[in-house]
């Protein structure tokens, strides 16, 4: 079954119906690009987390896929949590965090109650990327972490893999604080495999104040420099919502060891839409670093079954000492068919390509563009029926003239920003009004040919 409901994103992965979160495993593997992701297949809310699973010749078709992780162990019981896939001899292996709850609450036993859990990581192999025996192909790989100077029992998880020098390594993310009356710190941990089964502890690096538990770590080299990317929790301690997000940042790291130093003022905000989360990275069919995040939802749109998206692809690439995620070809190579602004039907996706200056404005059905004091924003505030997000959100003081690239899709809209500079997403309410613009210069807006 094909991604293409006329009550669907076209380009935006979603689940069939019901919940899903994080984008994991992410691969090209034997000739498919596989997308799994956090999934609740029950309802659409979050709970006893499975994986889904998508397939996709380039990154715009996705077909789906059995579920391809699910409950089966002691140590998974309530939950197969976010993790990452690597191929080795041929074989996909997939590595999760596993969740057995301590206790849950007498009404809802998809959730820990007191957030109390333990986490351990786990592993399976598959021959072919489509079957996975979760009876007897699992296995537990690292333990929950006892040891509070090392790490948290409960919160420990999201191991991304990747090779080095025939080796295999394992980033994880957790928090640590030296006693009760202390803030947590954000800490990372790394382990090291000869075969990526059997793994051992080799280093660690923690950091005070750029939020507390780092989830869904990913470290990786693009134009010879190392990238970081985390998705801190309480990130944002000043009131706005949500308060987690996404962040990356240029970091001095030794592949071979781990050894790892970052400062705080290292990192930004990787989309200021404040939607964009949980982000992993992998290599594309031509070598290229993608990043692909879960576009957060909190509730459903009216009448709708599915909760949560993926964002489009994104390419990585470090450009004058700055990090850029630019829209993937494979996406952008799509809107050939130019169309006048007077026909435009925002219930198909469509791309706006456009030069914006000092007052610039483009009304997308409600969604609101604008350029003022070198700054442009955008305000979803007519057009969002979501809670406790940021209806608003604004780029730094940027030149005289940025050129943006938006894309609309069925319940989103992605802005970049001079070429991926910045990129700001934000979920909208199905739009389907008209599309207006005013003081700009080469406009045009473009359709799926």
């Amino acid at each position: 079954m094909k991604n293409k409901s006329i009550n669907k994103p076209k380009l935006h992965l979603t689940g069939k119906r019901n919940w899903i979160n994080d984008p994991n495993g992410l691969i090209y593997y034997k000739g498919k690009y596989h997308m799994f992701y956090q999934h609740f297949p029950y309802a659409p809310q979050w709970g006893t987390m499975h994986w889904g699973h998508a397939i996709s010749d380039d990154m715009v078709n996705w077909t789906y896929e059995p579920i391809a992780l699910f409950p089966t162990k002691l140590y998974d019981r309530n939950g197969c949590f976010s993790g990452s896939a690597i191929e080795v001899n041929g074989d996909l292996y997939l590595y999760y965090t596993s969740v057995k709850y301590l206790d849950t609450p007498e009404d809802n036993i998809t959730v820990p109650k007191d957030d109390l859990f333990e986490a351990s990581q786990a592993m399976i192999i598959s021959k072919d990327g489509f079957n996975f025996d979760n009876f007897n192909d699992k296995s537990l790989i690292i333990p929950a972490i006892e040891d509070k100077d090392l790490g948290h029992y409960t919160h420990t998880r999201d191991p991304k893999v990747w090779e080095y020098k025939d080796n295999y390594y394992i980033i994880l993310g957790t928090k640590v604080k030296k006693d009760d009356n202390e803030k947590y710190t954000g800490k990372l941990l790394y382990y090291k495999s000869k075969d990526a089964k059997k793994w051992e502890y080799i280093n660690s690096f923690e950091l005070h104040g750029l939020g507390d538990m780092w989830e869904c770590p990913d470290i990786f080299s693009v134009d010879g420099k190392y990238v970081l990317t985390l998705s801190p929790e309480n990130y944002y301690t000043d009131g706005i919502n949500p308060t987690n997000n996404a962040v990356f940042g240029i970091v001095d790291f030794e592949e071979e060891t781990c050894n790892t130093k970052f400062k705080k003022d290292d990192f930004r905000v990787v989309d200021l839409g404040l939607d964009y989360y949980a982000p992993q990275s992998f290599i594309d069919k031509e070598g290229r670093r993608v990043q692909i995040g879960w576009i957060r939802m909190n509730k459903p749109f009216e009448n709708h079954t599915w909760l949560g998206m993926m964002s489009l692809p994104r390419v990585v690439e470090v450009k004058n000492g700055q990090i850029i995620t630019n829209v993937h070809p494979n996406i952008s190579s799509l809107f050939t068919k130019e169309v006048d602004i007077d026909h435009v039907d925002l219930k198909n996706s469509i791309c706006i390509k456009a030069t914006l200056k000092n007052n610039s404005k483009i009304n997308i059905g409600g969604y609101e563009i604008s350029f003022e004091n070198n700054t442009i924003t955008g305000d979803r505030t007519k057009v969002c029926n979501q809670e406790n997000v940021a209806l608003k959100s604004s780029t730094k003081v940027l030149e005289d003239n940025c050129y943006i690239e938006v894309y609309i899709d069925y319940g989103v809209v992605e802005v970049y920003i001079n070429n991926g500079q910045y990129v700001m997403s934000h979920i909208v309410n199905p739009l389907e009004s008209k599309l207006e613009a005013s003081n700009l210069s080469d406009f045009k807006v473009y359709t799926i040919n």
